[in-house]
């Protein structure tokens, strides 16, 4: 199955969430882990949000099973087929 990071991201996957989560993972890590300095910087200037909102955006996204939350650290991105991310976002 095809997994999340080899997903062609030029598709046109609707919804918010889904240019949320390839914002995500347009962030360079040596690691899984996102760290929150970049997550925040990434995500607040792309989309125009203050931290607040996007805590409530990924906390949505955890809910959903589609990132985990390290405390203290950052985000990670947890892998999925190409269908189940369809079906997440829709």
């Amino acid at each position: 199955m095809e997994q999340l990071n080899s997903i062609d991201t030029s598709k046109n996957y609707t919804g918010l969430y889904s240019i949320f989560i390839r914002r995500l993972k347009e962030i360079n890590t040596r690691s899984d882990l996102i760290a929150f300095p970049d997550v925040f910087e990434k995500l607040c200037r792309n989309f125009s949000i203050k931290k607040e909102e996007c805590w409530k955006i990924l906390r949505f996204l955890k809910e959903n099973g589609v990132i985990e939350i390290i405390f203290s650290h950052g985000v990670k991105i947890k892998k999925f087929s190409e269908v189940e991310i369809r079906e997440i976002i829709s």
